[in-house]
């Protein structure tokens, strides 16, 4: 796949996390286990949220009209809210970017567990 921007990208994991949101509701429906909505999803990225909102297409969004239809429909019949997170407050990201020590202690934090740090002798 060539990635033409980082709104597609991120338009891409959005519109994944939403299937896997939907293929969760569906199994907590067989268990008989309803959930309630609009299901709340976290983003840290406004470029998301305003295409989920915006009607408009602009010419270097034309090329991924299906799904952004797709994240739009589930916004505008309010089976998901997407609401905006700081990136600074998403614990995910401390599993994926590299972390000083001061992120490293706030990153556990989010996780509420205590930093232990180990002094390395050479």
């Amino acid at each position: 796949m060539v990635v033409l921007s980082t709104l597609e990208v991120e338009t891409d994991a959005f519109t994944e996390g939403i299937r896997e949101v939907f293929w969760i509701i569906g199994l907590f429906k067989k268990l008989e286990r309803p959930i309630s909505r609009p299901i709340v999803l976290y983003n840290d990225s406004q470029n998301v949220i305003t295409t989920a909102h915006n009607p408009i297409f602009h010419s270097r969004t034309k090329h991924m009209l299906l799904k952004y239809y797709y994240v739009r429909k589930q916004v505008k019949q309010r089976l998901i809210e997407i609401i905006y997170l700081d990136t600074k407050r998403i614990s995910t990201d401390g599993l994926t970017k590299p972390l000083n020590n001061h992120l490293y202690s706030k990153f556990l934090g989010l996780l509420s567990l205590k930093p232990k740090f180990i002094e390395l002798r050479i």
